[in-house]
């Protein structure tokens, strides 16, 4: 009966709901119509609350996996409820991926290695990589035998756009976890695909340990800026020092060693050749377009964008015909360094802070909107660096946001020093355990991470000005930044 009422709720579903929900990721085009593609449930090792899985295509949007149960109709937050009964107010179809029932029968069914038949497809899964480790907790008090509390825990992550092939975060995560010994990241545990009839595989969750941590650096960051904007220094010990962040610029650069030694098919190492290095800059030129136009228009509507953002936007526009003399640099006889698989959307948002100072990375999904094949394309680590030297600006200029006209000076030279940090700490790492994965030459290296911090700073100013246009004066910034860089930020 209760698989019976899901499918009626299913029915009811309305796009709009799921396109309310901070999952979906096609805000712009939106969805208007709906059509289920598969089913799967009752899920076994659900419990007394059934659990289903669905394939669902949005019109315009794509296809996402959306698992679903039956609960209140309560709205706590946008997109749990996707579809409420006529009958009975208190029963509504719900978005799963956040409830017990639905967690406890994945991460059951990746633990017994097990398959679950759709209506077309199935889905399958996988224990990768062993047990979680057990976290072991004393007991207090007196006892005539040995005490202690074992906990083991887990993250399981739901990834809801389907798109063919393994997602890089699970690829990428279960080679680091089976094939090197980096330590500084979350090992891979399970993984759900779903396979559908004619054999397509796609990845649709992956249970990785639960990192002891205190939050985000990004989070842990901001804190630390606007402690600094109002008291004007920083803790010895804190995460905006430069030890801390030349320390998390050697957790980077013992990423990529361990990435580089990867050998299986889809990772290793190799030359970094002149005609992918043109690609890059053809794509990269092809986004400066869009973003000048993109900034046109937005130019074209008074009010829009910040006195500031605009004073640069039109900066930016002047400067985008000389882009590609800019950033050029002699490829017949340079050394170019090598590629390897990357993490691909490298910030600070993705690196755990651990209690004891240390760090970890997670997310190794790369760029959402960017298609697989591009994200599972080898690339220069230069990508990732760049990545990292953007979220260093974030964090500066957004603290310059909120110290509404306190201490703009040194949140600006803090930045600066936290690229050198960075960059010391990073090399000091690479270049000192492996040769030729980077260019020899610092102009070199500088250039290639030029290139991609301007790739990077040109896709958020799209993202900006379709979501915080307040914030755009931030890569507009950062542009002219890579443009009249400064004599001393050198790789």
């Amino acid at each position: 009966m209760s698989m019976a009422l899901i499918e009626e709720l299913l029915v009811r579903m309305r796009a709009q709901s799921a396109a309310d929900a901070r999952w979906f990721r096609h805000k712009l085009s939106g969805a208007s119509t709906w059509e289920l593609l598969d089913l799967a449930g009752p899920l076994p090792a659900s419990g007394n609350t059934p659990v289903a899985l669905a394939v669902v295509r949005f019109a315009g949007a794509g296809d996402y996996f959306i698992p679903v149960t039956l609960g209140s109709a309560n709205p706590d937050r946008p997109g749990r409820v996707l579809a409420t009964s006529g009958v009975d107010p208190d029963t509504a179809l719900i978005d799963a991926a956040s409830e017990p029932a639905y967690a406890n029968a994945v991460l059951t069914l990746m633990e017994s290695n097990a398959d679950v038949q759709a209506r077309h497809g199935r889905f399958e899964f996988r224990r990768v990589g062993g047990n979680p480790g057990w976290a072991v907790h004393n007991v207090d008090g007196e006892y005539s035998n040995s005490i202690v509390i074992a906990e083991r825990s887990a993250v399981l992550k739901t990834m809801r756009v389907l798109a063919l092939g393994i997602n890089p975060d699970v690829e990428v995560g279960a080679a680091l976890s089976e094939h090197t010994g980096f330590s500084e990241t979350a090992r891979v545990l399970g993984e759900a695909t779903y396979v559908g009839s004619d054999g397509t595989t796609y990845s649709v969750a992956v249970q990785t340990e639960a990192v002891p941590n205190v939050g985000d650096v990004w989070d842990a960051m901001g804190i630390a800026l606007d402690g600094f904007a109002r008291a004007g220094a920083l803790g010895g010990h804190d995460v905006c020092s430069n030890d801390a962040i030349g320390r998390l610029g050697a957790t980077i650069g013992r990423l990529h060693l361990a990435l580089a030694s990867i050998d299986i098919p889809g990772f290793g190492r190799g030359p970094l050749r002149p005609a992918a290095l043109d690609r890059w800059r053809d794509r990269l030129l092809d986004r400066a377009a869009n973003a000048a136009s993109r900034l046109r228009e937005a130019l074209d509507h008074p009010g829009f964008l910040s006195a500031d953002a605009g004073r640069l936007a039109r900066l930016v526009i002047e400067a985008t015909p000389s882009l590609r003399s800019r950033l050029a640099w002699d490829t017949a006889c340079a050394d170019l360094g090598e590629v390897i698989r990357c993490h691909g959307d490298l910030h600070l948002g993705q690196i755990l802070l651990r209690p004891d100072g240390g760090f970890a990375v997670i997310d190794f999904e790369g760029e959402p909107l960017a298609p697989l094949e591009q994200r599972r394309a080898p690339s220069s680590p230069a990508r990732d660096v760049a990545g990292m030297l953007r979220s260093f600006s974030y964090a500066a200029h957004s603290a310059r946001l909120r110290a509404a006209g306190r201490a703009q000076q040194a949140l600006a030279d803090w930045e600066h020093r936290a690229r050198d940090a960075f960059l010391q700490g990073y090399f000091g790492e690479v270049l000192e355990r492996s040769s030729g994965l980077w260019p020899r030459a610092p102009e070199a290296r500088q250039s290639l991470i030029s290139l991609f911090e301007m790739e990077k700073a040109l896709y958020e100013i799209d993202y900006e000005i379709n979501n915080r246009p307040d914030w755009a004066s931030i890569p507009l910034a950062g542009i002219l930044q890579v443009l009249n860089a400064r004599e001393g930020d050198r790789a």
